[in-house]
């Protein structure tokens, strides 16, 4: 068995942790996969005996956990969901499709999906169903990605065939870069961006009772950080900001293609922590981002694909 063959299929479910079957057409392209094929929890037994020795561990409580990256670019077509599309909705994000238009993510007030995740090495497969994910964002100079970390419930592995992927909906990613990246604002002010982590802080864990077990998706706290080129205290005053506790939007655009736009959307940002740094013998300025829901609720970030 080759370590680089690997495979990670992933389709929404119908009812939750009920296996939905995922198939060639549901491959991930992802990068940088990691898994850790049971997590549990180890009871020892802690009976006595008339001899020295280690305690037998009951395991229970299994579950799997798999991360990854994945390119954060749109379909290539108006109004059909990207790749990344179903893997967002298993981490609480709900899809809004204008046909012909655009894709919009925004959080879900309620009734949140999950998904099932089989994972190859090889011919063995590891099946995950009742999943759900916690999601970050990043863009520096190259791809975007978005980052997810899955949680699903155990199922035994076994040996299969491997289906053939089909990436077709994954498209090539847009590097960052002028032209190609654009409208980036923060606080009102258009900065030059340097770098940007977006993390939408999803409190995902294996939940069992006596009767019961699931993978539960029950808090979020986002945050993230930002670089940018260090403006002009007449320009705008960042420091302020920070001192005042003021909140304010951030927005970027990436993409000059139809079908291949993705913008992100924060419109409630808090900023603290600002500091120095150095860009190449530039100043740049690095800030903590907290991303704090509007008076509507559910809308720390947006991602709409156009």
């Amino acid at each position: 068995m080759r370590f680089d063959e690997k495979l990670i299929l992933a389709k929404l479910e119908s009812t939750y942790a009920e296996d939905s079957t995922p198939a060639g057409v549901n491959a991930v392209l992802g990068k940088d996969v990691e898994i850790t094929p049971i997590e549990a929890e180890a009871l020892e037994r802690g009976i006595i005996k008339p001899y020295l020795g280690a305690d037998e561990k009951l395991v229970f409580g299994e579950h799997v956990l798999l991360s990854f990256k994945v390119e954060a670019q749109g379909s290539g077509s108006l109004g059909v969901a990207p790749g990344c599309g179903s893997l967002l909705r298993a981490a609480g994000f709900a899809e809004i499709i204008v046909d012909a238009t655009s894709v919009e993510y925004s959080l879900a007030p309620s009734t949140l999906e999950s998904a099932t995740f089989y994972y190859y090495q090889g011919t063995t497969l590891h099946a995950m169903n009742g999943a759900r994910a916690a999601v970050k964002f990043s863009m520096e100079k190259g791809i975007p990605y978005l980052e997810f970390n899955v949680i699903g419930l155990y199922v035994d592995p076994a040996t299969v065939a491997v289906p053939t992927p089909d990436f077709s909906v994954w498209q090539k990613p847009t590097l960052t870069g002028k032209g190609r990246t654009s409208n980036f604002a923060l606080m009102g002010y258009a900065a030059e961006p340097y770098k940007l982590m977006l993390d939408v802080g999803q409190t995902v864990k294996y939940s069992q009772t006596l009767v019961s077990e699931k993978i539960e998706l029950n808090d979020r706290d986002a945050k993230g950080s930002v670089t940018i080129e260090n403006p002009l205290l007449a320009q705008h005053d960042y420091f302020a900001d920070v001192k005042n506790s003021t909140k304010g939007a951030l927005t970027i655009t990436h993409g000059n293609v139809g079908g291949l736009i993705l913008k992100v959307d924060c419109p409630n940002v808090q900023l603290s922590a600002p500091k120095y740094s150095d860009q190449e013998k530039t100043t740049g300025l690095d800030l903590e981002l907290t991303l704090i829901p509007t008076t509507a609720g559910n809308d720390e970030i947006k991602f709409t694909f156009t």
